[in-house]
């Protein structure tokens, strides 16, 4: 083990002790599929833990398969020989997660990890990230963005690759903040030592940095204080600041074509939606739209991990789908899509060398299986599935829905109806998601959602207004309305399934995280009777706090608070910590103590309040498992805590 890397370490697993360990996990997958015969059977530990096999990849050269591997609650990487050699296992450190891996060549795999610190430069814990590079050959683990003793450099917050360097495969660019003044720099890293040498130095504002196809450092992006920064690097080697052009006021850098004199743009369209299009620096000329869907905003361009050139766009309608420039990988999308109609199939990666393509293939009662295509065999070989103990034929299934709200318009949301009941006076539950701006819910396989279906609640997701993905215009009717436009239209979506008779209106529940959780609070506050419990876990209950310490703590909160809040209104009125009294239902309050985006104490604050007041209240400190529950034992606790508070106030 490097001693440069303290805290990670490798451990080799022979090729029988991974099958041991695959062997098992699918047996448990096979018992607990026996035992369940309905969905009420299935124990809430299946729905709690984390998915059994994933982020499967391929080496560049065809030899490995890598993929994480669950074992007790704890995702591990795996490293698996095809020849039938010996495997390697490669767990986390305590009170780290893994978030990513990806292959440098045929002999380094880079981890990306996370953990929750505090540390005395910050006011507060931080969630940040480590990327490290494993050399297969000498069975050790580096710490690619170590500061190094002798400068007295601290250990950059968050560590970002850049760029694969394709054509150098010994090297990839990475950008750091070593002088935590936010202000990145991008350093060339030698993997097999970790050794930097600058590439880009810092300019004020600058967070995080692009390069073009050449890997050619071409765009940054960040805060300069509450102001959002955009430079480019033009064909004279001089960096232009976006905010002098006339065409940024109108589209927002996307990523780099082949020509250093064009660049792929985003912008909304005649129909609002968010298009690609080509932009000439030179002039600011847009073309005719390079992709547009009808009905959702493009996502972002991917790019080839092999080349580093734009490949295709991403959007999400139902399902986040791919779409390919590139001929070859179109057509086989289409191929796949052809041979598995009913399921939405993303190509993960290739390996040139065989013309393989690993594939990922998911449904809304299914949370992903994987597959590899042999291209000149023409086969689909099934890999392996990610929850294998989750039998689709057992989930429920969500639709689309569209639902009206009080000013004439209307707003998406996706139903997950319980597995064999009918649509009619059910158990419910409002499931409003966190962000709450840019983010949205789709039809994806999701294990809070088929938690509850399977305990027999319909469940209802709404994209209320500030949500992404529907338009620059509706994502923007959500700012400054906190406890404003965007309650009103959770509180309309709950109505709508009451006058639908779908939903039991003397057993409805507002359940969330984070702003979702803020969404609950309100709702019992602004809404008497409509909801008889709500849940928050990890949720915003003190809006006065999280508003003036996002301002002070962190890069780019004083531009984005400002759009918290509810205009013309004092943030006190719309904050349920100073409005406990008006909570009009029995509440569960829960949250991580290593919660570095929401502090635990929110929370337990609100508890007390609430208590103070009268009012019914529960609260449960979960250990750790970070705001976004990244543990299977967080998970655990969070849903067998919920699982008896609902059956307690809207159960049978």
């Amino acid at each position: 083990m490097d001693r440069a890397n303290p805290a990670f370490a490798a451990v080799r697993c022979h090729l029988a002790c991974v099958l041991l360990v695959s062997t098992a996990l699918f047996a448990n997958a096979v018992d607990a599929q026996e035992a369940s015969k309905s969905p009420a059977d299935i124990p809430v530990e299946v729905f709690a833990a984390l998915p059994g096999f994933t982020g499967a990849q391929m080496s560049p050269d065809g030899k490995y398969m890598s993929f994480f591997l669950e074992q007790n609650g704890v995702s591990n990487l795996v490293i698996q020989p095809l020849d039938g050699g010996g495997g390697i296992m490669i767990p986390p450190e305590g009170g780290t997660s893994f978030l990513d891996h990806r292959w440098a060549n045929e002999n380094f795999v880079l981890l990306n990890a996370a953990a929750t610190l505090k540390r005395r430069v910050f006011r507060g814990k931080t969630t940040e990230t480590r990327w490290f590079a494993y050399d297969i050959r000498k069975d050790r683990t580096r710490w690619l963005g170590n500061p190094g003793k002798s400068d007295g450099r601290y250990a950059s917050q968050h560590e970002r690759i850049v760029d694969m360097l394709p054509d150098d495969p010994d090297h990839i660019l990475m950008q750091l903040d070593m002088e935590l003044d936010g202000k990145s720099t991008v350093y060339r890293v030698k993997l097999k030592t970790g050794s930097h040498r600058k590439v880009e130095g810092q300019h004020r504002g600058i967070q995080n940095w692009y390069t073009d196809a050449t890997s050619e450092v071409r765009l940054g992006t960040g805060y300069n204080g509450d102001t959002w920064t955009t430079r480019i690097r033009n064909e004279d080697d001089d960096w232009v600041n976006l905010a002098k052009t006339d065409w940024a006021k109108r589209f927002d850098v996307a990523g780099f074509t082949e020509d250093f004199s064009r660049i792929f743009v985003t912008g909304r369209g005649d129909t609002g939606l968010e298009n690609l299009y080509e932009l000439d620096l030179a002039t600011g000329e847009v073309s005719e739209p390079v992709f547009a869907h009808p009905d959702v905003d493009i996502d972002y361009v991917f790019e080839s991990p092999l080349t580093g050139r734009v490949e295709g766009v991403v959007f999400t309608d139902d399902f986040t789908q791919r779409h390919y420039f590139e001929a070859t990988k179109a057509r086989i999308q289409r191929g796949l899509d052809k041979a598995l109609p009913n399921t939405t199939n993303t190509i993960l990666n290739h390996v040139p060398s065989k013309d393989w393509y690993f594939v990922l293939v998911e449904s809304d009662t299914s949370s992903g299986e994987y597959f590899l295509y042999d291209r000149p065999n023409r086969s689909l070989q099934f890999v392996a599935a990610m929850r294998p103990d989750v039998d689709p034929s057992l989930m429920a299934s969500t639709e689309p829905v569209t639902i009206p709200v009080r000013d004439g318009s209307t707003i998406p949301g996706y139903l997950t109806k319980p597995h064999g009941k009918d649509l009619k006076n059910l158990p419910t539950i409002i499931l409003p998601h966190g962000g709450p701006y840019g983010v949205r819910d789709n039809a994806r396989w999701d294990y809070e959602a088929q938690f509850y279906a399977s305990r027999g609640y319909l469940v209802l997701k709404p994209n209320f207004r500030g949500s992404g993905g529907y338009g620059s215009a509706f994502q923007a009717k959500g700012a400054n309305q906190w406890g404003g436009l965007m309650q009103d239209d959770v509180t309309d979506a709950t109505k709508w399934l009451v006058d639908q008779e779908y939903a039991d209106p003397e057993r409805v529940c507002i359940v969330g995280s984070s702003y979702g959780g803020y969404a609950a609070l309100m709702g019992t506050i602004k809404e008497p009777g409509l909801y008889k419990c709500a849940i928050s876990l990890n949720g915003v209950a003190n809006l006065v706090k999280i508003k003036r310490d996002d301002k002070r703590n962190t890069i780019g909160g004083s531009s984005w608070t400002k759009r918290m809040g509810l205009k013309d209104v004092e943030d006190e009125l719309v904050s349920p910590h100073h409005q406990a009294e008006r909570v009009s239902a029995p509440v569960l309050l829960m949250a991580t103590q290593d919660d570095a985006r929401v502090p635990w104490t929110q929370s337990s604050e609100m508890h007390k309040r609430l208590k103070k007041s009268g009012k019914e209240s529960e609260f449960v400190k979960i250990e750790e498992g970070t705001h976004y529950m990244v543990t299977a034992k967080s998970r655990l606790v969070a849903l067998k805590a919920a699982e008896a508070f609902l059956a307690k106030h809207i159960g049978e």
